[in-house]
């Protein structure tokens, strides 16, 4: 199976991390997961990789960390978008999009000429 480069995964795991936490509160573990479910198995983020982007968002004031117990599990480290995590997301999907929409036009060009 293909794997994603390193570079695209690392430009890609702020805007990743933040649309995660915009559907909710989460935890790293969590957060792996999500990713691996929705990109079919195809990406998986090592903790290695996940916690150190966690803190920086958070030393950014992107995202907030809190402590949780549910039931009789040991606490968990959640995660949470506040506002300005909000709107940095907002910048990302229009950078994103543009690049998207550049891509794009590239590639039907691309097809189409050959």
């Amino acid at each position: 199976m293909h794997k994603i480069s390193k570079e695209l995964m690392g430009a890609s795991s702020i805007p990743i991390i933040l649309s995660i936490l915009k559907k909710g509160d989460s935890y790293g573990y969590q957060i792996m997961g999500q990713l691996r479910e929705l990109s079919k198995g195809r990406i998986e983020w090592k903790e290695g990789s996940l916690y150190p982007v966690l803190k920086k968002l958070e030393n950014a004031g992107l995202i907030k960390s809190y402590w949780k117990i549910e039931g009789s599990q040991r606490p968990r480290k959640y995660y949470k978008l506040l506002d300005k995590g909000g709107k940095a997301l907002k910048r990302e999907k229009d950078d994103w999009d543009l690049m998207q929409s550049i891509f794009i036009k590239l590639w039907d060009t691309q097809e189409s000429s050959t």
